[in-house]
């Protein structure tokens, strides 16, 4: 059926007004509060994974840091996010196939810059020792598919640690692993346990999620309004990662998450409206 342009023109101008009024009513809204999360520590300002970065959270008032954390050889957790050692490190090999003696000898500084070469591939329970209790705890399990043992391995560490009087708000634990995520949970129910997500939500995932997991760490891009309510209505708390640039902190504060893993800091932004709309 033919339809004039006269007759098109109100439905496009009703559709420009609504999209301004959308616009408008996104920006106004107030900022909301939310805790930050260092990813891999403050990795913007020193080499990921490392007691500097860890350091460094600490220093600019970071609520909590990231890590990752793989099975060595020999059975320890370490803190390092690839599988093998040759991007962060001077060495070659998997961390599978490396000791804990053969994984501390690596230097994990350089890479980024010559003033961090003394730096080193960090144990779990070197961070447990000098952050706990500075600074909230959020681990990443890798790997765990391939490595089934990990899960064991990481809910002992944690309590053991929580014996010695840790709280356990500064404790949480992630994965993309679902299944190593319920078993974590199983295993120790009274940590926090989040899944990490980069593929769409629906209300069968909240549905299932919400009897191992408290929290949803979720691929920014993927996060709008609707789906943060309905995740809260469940009883999630939703964590966006990994936020990079300055104007993104302040869209994901009017959606409304509760923490949100980036770099490097939250700054004060000059961001004019195009720029936060367009960037």
């Amino acid at each position: 059926m033919w339809v004039s342009t006269a007759a098109k023109k109100p439905f496009f101008l009703s559709l420009i007004i609504w999209l301004i009024i959308s616009i408008f009513s996104f920006i106004l809204h107030p900022l909301q509060p939310f805790q930050s999360i260092a990813h891999r520590g403050a990795s913007f300002y020193a080499p990921e994974n490392t007691m500097a970065a860890f350091q460094k959270a600490v220093d600019l008032g970071f609520d909590f840091i990231e890590f990752d954390v793989r099975l060595s050889k020999d059975g320890h957790l370490v803190v390092i996010h690839d599988a093998d050692v040759q991007r962060t490190t001077d060495g070659v090999g998997y961390i599978g196939d490396l000791t804990v003696q053969e994984i501390k000898m690596l230097d994990a500084g350089s890479w980024y810059s010559p003033e961090f070469s003394n730096e080193r591939i960090p144990l779990l329970e070197d961070v447990l020792k000098q952050f706990g209790g500075k600074i909230g705890l959020l681990i990443d399990m890798k790997s765990s598919e391939n490595q089934p043992q990990l899960t064991k391995v990481l809910s002992d560490i944690l309590m053991r640690y929580i014996d010695n009087g840790v709280k356990l708000s500064t404790l949480k634990v992630q994965s993309f692993n679902i299944n190593e995520i319920k078993k974590f949970h199983e295993l120790t129910p009274t940590i926090s346990s989040g899944i990490l997500l980069e593929k769409p939500l629906n209300i069968l995932h909240f549905e299932t999620y919400r009897k191992f997991a408290s929290f949803l760490s979720v691929n920014h891009h993927l996060l709008s309004k609707s789906i943060i309510h309905q995740a809260k209505q469940y009883g999630f708390d939703i964590f966006s990662w990994t936020i990079k640039k300055q104007y993104q902190f302040q869209i994901m504060q009017r959606l409304g998450v509760n923490g949100i893993i980036s770099d490097e800091e939250c700054k004060e932004s000059n961001s004019n409206l195009l720029t936060l709309i367009f960037q």
